[in-house]
C-alpha cells in the first residue's frame, strides 16, 4: 500500500498580525461523496479540499465564504453547494461578509466558485433534480448560538444558471398559519395543462404542519399558495411528495391522513392588474384508497405510464394508482405493509417487482408483488411471501439488480441477502457490526466496514464470494464512487483517507493519502 504525504513543505515566516482564522473552531464538514472526488468543507480555513481519486490522486482547496454551516451537492454530483454564515467585523483583519450560498465546480480546472447573497444564514439547502434551481431555507431545529432573531418562513431562490443579481437570489417570507416549514420537496420540471405560458416550471412544495405551500420556484416573485390539510378537525404533517410531471400531479402521504391526498396543479386565470398572481390553482382530493398511507413509492412502467404505490397498513393492502386517470386497484396483503421498495432499484430500467415488508411489526417473512400488467383485469394481483427465518428491520436494496440486504438486528450483525427473482434468501455472516457500507455501481459487490475493525469487507454479489482487505487504520466512512474507486475515510482531522482503485484491486494497489485537510495552510 503506497502512503502519500499531501502537506506541501512547510514554511516558516514571521508576522506582525495574527490571523484571525486561527481563533476559530476548526469544524469540517465531509467528506461528502462526489461523482469522481470526494470533498471537505473546512469551517476554520473557509475553504473546500477536493480529493480527485485519479492515478495518482490529487487535492485542491477551493477558497470559499467566513463560517461554512451546510453543504450539499447536486443530484448529478459535479457541483457542490456550501452555505456560509458570514462574519462581522469585530477585530483587526476581519472584514463584514454577509451570508452566501457558493456554486463550487469541483471539477479539476472547473470555473471558479459563483456566491450568491442569501441575506440570512439558512442551514439547508433544497436543490432542483436538473441542478438549475436551488432554495436556500431553515430546519426545524430553531435559532442557533450565533444568532438573534430568524424568520423561519423565509426562503431564498437561486438560479444556478444565472450569475448573481438584483432579482438573483430573490428572498421570499411565505404567509405563516402558526406553522413553520418543516422540508421542502422540488417537483421536476412540469407544465400546467390550460396554462397560457405552457414552459415547464419547478413547483416548491414546502411542507408544515397541517399546510402545504406550492410555490412556483421558477418564477418565485409570484404569490404562492397554501392548501390546508387539517380541515376534517384531524392534525395532518405531511411526510413524502412524488410526482407525476405528466399530468402536473403531486401524491402525498402525511402522517394523520385518512386516506392518500392528491394535489392537481391546474390553470388559473391571471389578474391583469397584479403583477405578482400565479396563474395556477392546486386542487386537493383523497383518493379514496382506503387507510392513512403509511409508505409511498412511484414508478413508469414500459410504456411510459406512472403509478404510484401506497401501502396502508389499516386495511392491509397496496394500493396501485394510475398517475394520470386516478384510477386505482386494490391488492390484499396478509401483514400490514408499512414498507415497499421497487426492483430493479435505482435503475434506468421499469420497475418489475415490489417487496413488500412490515418493518413496524418486525416479521420474519416479506412478500413480492409483480408489477408488469398491474392494472389488467385479467391478472391476478397476488402476493408471493418469502421466510426469511428472521424479523425484518430494515431492507436496503442493491442499484440496479434484483438483490436486497436486509437487516434483522439493531446492531446491523444478522444480515441476509434476499434474491427477488427467485424469492430466495442468504444469511451473511460477519466479524462485526455493519456500521457503515456500500454497493459498488451495478450492484456488483457489497463493500462493509466496522470502525472497530482495521479492514474492509467485499462480497461479491453473483456468487456470494467474500473476499477483505487490510487497511493501515480503522474506517470511519466507506464509499463507492460511480467510476468505480473506493474511498475510506479514517476520520483524522489532518485528513487521512485510504484510495482503492475498485473492488478487485488488491492492498498493493490502494493508496494512503494523509495530511490533505492541511495542505497549503501554512502559506496561506
Amino acid at each position: 500500500m503506497r502512503r502519500t504525504l499531501a502537506l506541501l513543505p512547510l514554511l516558516v515566516a514571521c508576522t506582525a498580525e495574527r490571523d484571525p482564522a486561527f481563533d476559530r473552531a476548526r469544524v469540517v464538514t465531509g467528506p461528502v461523496p462526489l461523482k469522481d472526488q470526494v470533498a471537505y468543507v473546512d469551517g476554520a480555513l473557509d475553504r473546500v479540499v477536493v480529493v480527485d481519486v485519479a492515478t495518482p490522486p490529487a487535492v485542491r482547496a477551493i477558497p470559499i465564504g467566513r463560517a461554512p454551516i451546510w453543504a450539499s451537492p447536486t443530484r448529478d454530483r459535479d457541483r457542490l453547494l456550501v452555505i456560509t454564515r458570514g462574519e462581522e467585523a469585530l477585530a483587526r483583519g476581519q472584514v463584514d461578509e454577509e451570508p452566501h450560498l457558493w456554486n463550487v465546480d469541483v471539477a479539476p480546472g472547473g470555473a471558479a466558485p459563483v456566491a450568491y447573497e442569501i441575506g440570512s444564514p439558512f442551514d439547508r439547502i433544497a436543490v432542483s433534480d436538473d441542478g438549475t434551481l436551488a432554495i436556500a431555507h431553515f430546519s426545524a431545529s430553531g435559532p442557533d448560538a450565533e444568532g438573534f432573531f430568524r424568520n423561519p418562513n423565509e426562503l431564498a431562490f437561486v438560479d444556478l444558471t444565472r450569475p448573481p443579481g438584483p432579482d438573483n437570489p430573490v428572498l421570499k417570507t411565505l404567509r405563516s398559519f402558526s406553522s413553520t416549514p418543516e422540508a421542502i420537496v422540488l417537483s421536476p420540471p412540469m407544465a400546467i395543462p390550460g396554462a397560457e405560458d405552457p414552459t415547464p416550471r419547478v413547483l416548491a412544495f414546502v411542507l408544515a404542519q397541517n399546510r402545504i405551500t406550492v410555490v412556483d420556484a421558477t418564477h418565485p416573485t409570484r404569490d404562492e399558495v397554501t392548501i390546508r390539510l387539517d380541515q376534517a378537525g384531524a392534525s395532518v404533517r405531511p411526510r413524502e411528495v412524488v410526482f407525476a410531471p405528466n399530468t402536473a400531479t403531486a401524491y402525498v402521504r402525511s402522517d394523520g391522513a385518512r386516506d392518500v391526498l392528491e394535489v392537481v396543479i391546474g390553470a388559473d386565470e391571471v389578474a391583469p392588474d397584479n403583477p405578482s398572481a400565479n396563474d395556477y390553482r392546486p386542487v386537493l382530493a383523497e383518493l379514496g384508497a382506503g387507510g392513512g398511507p403509511a409508505d409511498i413509492a412511484v414508478y413508469d412502467d414500459v410504456t411510459g405510464r406512472r403509478f404510484v404505490l401506497a401501502a396502508t397498513p389499516g386495511t392491509r393492502e397496496v394500493v396501485v394508482i394510475d398517475a394520470d386517470t386516478a384510477e386505482f386497484t386494490r391488492v390484499a396483503t396478509p401483514d400490514p405493509i408499512d414498507r415497499i421498495v421497487l426492483f430493479p432499484a435505482d435503475s434506468d430500467e421499469p420497475a418489475r417487482k415490489a417487496v413488500l415488508a412490515s418493518i413496524g411489526s418486525q416479521l420474519s417473512r416479506v412478500h413480492v408483488l409483480e408489477l408488469e400488467g398491474i392494472d389488467e383485469d385479467l391478472i391476478p394481483r397476488a402476493v408471493e411471501s418469502i421466510e426469511v427465518g428472521e424479523p425484518v428491520m430494515a431492507i436496503e436494496p442493491v442499484p440496479g439488480r434484483e438483490l436486497a440486504m436486509l437487516v434483522h438486528d439493531d446492531q446491523r450483525t444478522v444480515l441476509g441477502l434476499l434474491d427477488v427473482a427467485y424469492g430466495s434468501v442468504s444469511p451473511l455472516q460477519g466479524v462485526g457490526r455493519l456500521d457503515d457500507y456500500a454497493f459498488t455501481p451495478g450492484g456488483d459487490f457489497l463493500v462493509a466496514a466496522t470502525p472497530d475493525l482495521a479492514r474492509l469487507g467485499f462480497l461479491q454479489l453473483d456468487n456470494l464470494h467474500p473476499t477483505d482487505l487490510r487497511l493501515d487504520d480503522v474506517p470511519a466512512r466507506v464509499f463507492a464512487l460511480p467510476g468505480g474507486s473506493i474511498f475510506v475515510d479514517h476520520g483524522d482531522p489532518l485528513g487521512r483517507a485510504t484510495l482503492i482503485p475498485s473492488a478487485e484491486a488488491t492492498r498493493d494497489d490502494s493508496v494512503v493519502l494523509s495530511g490533505f485537510l492541511l495542505a497549503g495552510m501554512l502559506e496561506d
